[in-house]
């Protein structure tokens, strides 16, 4: 149990009900006021009428569910009481931030020493959000909130997710990648200098074979039996045919986005009496089944328990290794 970071200037209320995506209805100290909401899944255990939240204050223009109007609100709903003193953690910008304090601090045991390269990291077609480094080794890292509750565990989602979907996806085709880039990389031993975009291209010497423009070249071609280049009958590149293809759209991705990172889910659990996490496939079957399939392929799925204690007023990290139950 490590203490993360000292909350105390937030304001207690009663939580009245949700009006749209982003805002939900409060009262606090007898006022109703308007309470920015930065978890977008459904938290139907948390937004109840009557429940007590930890509201903190803010100073940011945030545009409602129509993103047409803009409303100035001055407090965001960070947490939602679970027992006696001790609240949930639904803020997923807060959840962020005391993942970021407990790296730098070296409390979570399997990443101690590592250090945040880049946040919002883009690659291919998603964000995600770091890019870290650990024992020299780079690692992608997607943080999702964990703020379901069943029984004992900790569960996301709570209702369906294309988002988290499309990064389980991405991060399952990176890991890929990492396996299977060098897999048709044209013989190193022929080509020690190309790389998978710079093959050479053999063209016929029409002074010997004016009408040749196939596969009947003379045996000093640079690789004897294999010939590359747009003479050669054999094709690379997306729109080639071939089953071994190269470049962006290949679905084989080298330089920046090469298999050199390594992926890492990392679900926060944000509450305290719980004992594990697990993915909610009732609902979301894609997202499970995903997960099932980037643990096949070796991506890291972890979790690490998170809660706030309003007698300490800290958050507190519970765990930093909670079990993963897939």
């Amino acid at each position: 149990m490590k203490d993360l970071l000292k909350i105390e200037n937030y304001e207690k209320g009663i939580i009245i009900e949700r009006l749209n995506r982003f805002v939900v209805k409060g009262k606090i100290k007898n006022k109703l006021v308007l309470a920015h909401l930065n978890n977008t899944g459904r938290l139907e255990d948390f937004l109840r009428k009557g429940k007590v939240g930890l509201f903190l204050p803010i100073n940011a223009d945030y545009a409602d569910s129509t993103q047409t109007a803009r409303t100035k609100l001055k407090f965001r709903l960070s947490m939602v009481k679970e027992s006696k003193n001790i609240y949930s953690i639904i803020d997923t910008q807060l959840q962020m931030k005391c993942f970021e304090i407990a790296l730098e601090k070296g409390y979570i045991s399997w990443l101690k020493g590592a250090k945040i390269l880049k946040r919002n990291f883009k690659i291919n077609h998603s964000l995600i959000d770091y890019l870290i480094e650990h024992k020299n080794k780079k690692y992608l890292l997607e943080i999702k909130s964990a703020v379901m509750k069943y029984k004992n565990f900790a569960m996301y989602p709570d209702c369906p997710s294309v988002r988290g979907q499309k990064h389980i996806k991405e991060l399952i085709n990176i890991q890929s990648t990492r396996i299977t880039d060098r897999i048709n990389y044209p013989n190193n031993s022929i080509y020690p200098n190309e790389g998978p975009n710079n093959i050479p291209e053999y063209r016929p010497n029409k002074n010997i074979h004016p009408n040749d423009d196939q596969i009947i070249y003379p045996n000093n071609r640079p690789n004897k039996n294999k010939i590359f280049g747009k003479h050669s009958g054999n094709s690379y590149g997306p729109h080639s045919g071939s089953d071994i293809k190269f470049g962006p759209h290949s679905g084989k991705t080298f330089g920046h986005n090469s298999g050199r990172y390594s992926p890492i889910i990392l679900f926060i659990a944000g509450m305290k009496n719980i004992s594990a996490f697990s993915p909610n496939k009732n609902a979301d079957p894609k997202i499970y089944e995903l997960l099932k399939i980037a643990k096949e392929k070796g991506v890291k799925i972890k979790a690490i328990q998170i809660y706030f204690d309003e007698k300490r007023k800290s958050v507190i990290l519970e765990n930093d290794d909670l079990p993963v139950i897939l």
